[in-house]
C-alpha cells in the first residue's frame, strides 16, 4: 500500500523549537530547530503547503510504520553561488576544487530504524525533483546548513512486510 502526505490538510504554521505536529497520513514532525520550519504557501511549482525548512534547521520525520521505499518531493533554493560557494567550502572545512563543478550539499538526511543509523547528504534539485529513499527505516531527519532552504512539496511512501 502507498501512504502520501501533501500537507493540504496542515494548517500553514511554524513549528517552534521542540514542537511535535502529527499528520491524519500517521506522520510526526518534529522540530528541533532554533532557527525556523515551518507549513508555507508553495514558492515554486503547484499550489498549495510545503513543509519548509529554514537554515540551520532540523527535523525529524517519524512514520507509524517502517518505511520499505520514500519517494521526497522537493526542491532547495539558495543564494549561494560563485564566490559564496568558496567562503561555505572554507568555512566548513571542505577540500574541493572549485575549477570543477562545485558540489551542491547543503543538507543532510539521516535515517534511522531497526538498531542503524545512516547518514548521506542531500543532493540539490532547484526545481521540484523526485529522490527515492530505499529502506528500511522508521525516521527520516533533515539538517540544514547556512546556505539555503529545503522544501518538502511531498511525501509518498510504502511499508515493509514482514511474514
Amino acid at each position: 500500500m502507498i501512504f502520501e502526505e501533501r500537507f493540504n490538510q496542515v494548517e500553514r504554521q511554524l513549528l517552534l523549537h521542540r514542537q511535535t505536529l502529527r499528520t491524519a497520513s500517521g506522520l510526526s514532525f518534529h522540530s528541533s530547530s532554533t532557527s525556523w520550519i515551518g507549513f508555507h504557501e508553495a514558492f515554486k511549482g503547484e499550489d498549495g503547503t510545503e513543509l519548509v525548512i529554514g537554515e540551520h534547521s532540523e527535523i525529524s520525520i517519524a512514520f507509524a510504520q517502517e518505511v520499505d521505499s520514500l519517494r521526497l518531493e522537493y526542491y532547495v533554493v539558495s543564494d549561494f553561488l560563485g564566490e559564496d560557494l568558496h567562503m561555505l567550502f572554507d568555512a566548513e572545512n571542505i577540500d574541493y576544487d572549485l575549477v570543477a563543478p562545485s558540489p551542491r550539499i547543503f543538507y543532510w538526511l539521516t535515517l534511522e530504524g531497526s538498531g542503524f543509523r545512516d547518514s548521506r547528504p542531500g543532493p540539490i534539485a532547484t526545481h521540484p525533483y523526485y529522490q527515492v529513499i530505499d529502506g528500511p527505516f522508521r525516521r527520516l531527519t533533515i539538517s540544514t546548513s547556512h546556505a539555503g532552504t529545503v522544501h518538502i512539496r511531498k511525501l509518498e511512501w510504502t511499508g515493509t512486510h514482514r511474514h
